[in-house]
This record gives structure tokens, C-alpha cells and sequence, in this order.
């Protein structure tokens, strides 16, 4: 059935509540009834725009990173900032949404989905895994550009370095949820700074 203009707002208003209470409480710990109680429709609804509650949470992936990465991606596609401060300023501003607007208790709804899913289901497996592998892409191509220019160490290439940077970011956002401290993300963006040395 061709879908409608109504059928695609009434679809991402049960994403965008669904979805923070996946990010907030967890993909096992968020039923579909209480999707569709925040989202205040009834539960058949639901089925008419999913499949099930795991084509719901790849959906709501995707309009996680489309919402969440673009004003970073500005951030690195700055080209009136050289690629190593455009790095820098990239990894300071997603320490500040961390901190700022999500009092480091939230962390990435992508990194939370594949702790707890990754080995549970491939579709959700697999949405993160292409979302994040495109994030990836994009710093790798600043990386590469501060390399030429040599503003950071070439010796290390530069998707090996990126691999590093965003898992130890990952790390950092677990140990920020564990401690319910703001401290691991600091420490991450301080040593991000180091590393990025020439």
C-alpha cells in the first residue's frame, strides 16, 4: 500500500516517542504498549506502521543519527576551520550534548542499542553498524585532510585512528553511565586532544 503524507506523520510521531523511551529505559524494557501510550494511539496502530517492535527500533535508529548527527557533520565540513580544530571542536561539541543536554545520564542511543542488542538481533545489529560506519567515514576524511597538511601524525592510518577515537568514546560513554559522573567524557576529550598532536 503506497504510503501518504498522513501515514508518514502518524509513523514518525510513534517513532519520536518510542524512541525516547528506548533510549532512555532500553529496547527490553520498552513494550510496544508503552510506545503507543506515549505516543497516546491505539496498539493496533502500531502494527500497521511495523512489522514488530524490531522493525520499530530500526527505524528509530535511523531517525536517531538523522537527527542527531547533522549539526556535527557541519562541524566537520567547516572549511573556514582547519581539519585538526575542525576534529577537535567536533569532539568537544558531542561531549557538550552529553553533558549539557543530557546531564551525562543518556549517552548514545545507538552505542545503549548495540550493548544490549548487538548480539540479539541482526537487524538491529546491522542498522548501527551502517549508521556508524558512515559517521566514521566522514571523520576519517577530515582525519586524512590533517594528516596531508600535517597538523596530526601520519604514521598511524588514519581509519585505524578513527576505529580508536570513536571506540574509545563508546568505552567512555559506558563508563559515564556506570558512574553517573560526567568525569569519563572529559577525560576522553582531553586525551582526544593529546592524541591528536602532530
Amino acid at each position: 500500500m503506497p504510503k501518504t503524507k498522513k501515514h508518514e506523520v502518524k509513523m514518525d510521531h510513534l517513532i519520536e516517542r518510542g524512541m525516547m523511551l528506548v533510549w532512555s529505559k532500553g529496547y527490553n524494557a520498552t513494550s510496544v504498549n508503552d510506545i503507543v501510550q506515549a505516543a497516546d494511539v491505539p496498539k493496533g496502530s502500531f502494527y500497521f506502521y511495523f512489522d514488530s517492535k524490531e522493525d520499530f527500533a530500526v527505524k528509530a535508529i535511523d531517525k536517531y543519527f538523522n537527527q542527531m548527527f547533522p549539526p556535527a557533520l557541519e562541524i566537520l565540513q567547516n572549511n573556514g576551520v582547519g581539519p585538526k580544530q575542525r576534529l577537535i571542536n567536533f569532539y568537544e561539541f558531542r561531549a557538550h550534548i552529553l553533558k549539557e543536554e543530557f546531564n551525562c545520564k543518556m549517552g548514545c542511543m545507538g552505542c545503549n542499542l548495540a550493548n544490549e542488542m548487538g548480539e540479539h538481533s541482526e537487524p538491529i545489529r546491522k542498522a548501527i553498524e551502517n549508521k556508524t560506519e558512515k559517521v566514521k567515514g566522514h571523520i576519517t576524511e577530515v582525519v586524512e585532510l590533517a594528516q596531508e597538511y600535517g597538523e596530526i601524525d601520519n604514521s598511524i592510518a588514519a581509519l585505524d585512528l578513527v576505529n580508536f577515537m570513536e571506540d574509545a568514546g563508546r568505552g567512555a560513554m559506558v563508563s559515564m553511565k556506570e558512574m553517573n559522573d560526567c568525569y569519563p567524557i572529559d577525560n576522553f576529550t582531553m586525551m582526544i586532544k593529546h592524541l591528536l598532536r602532530a
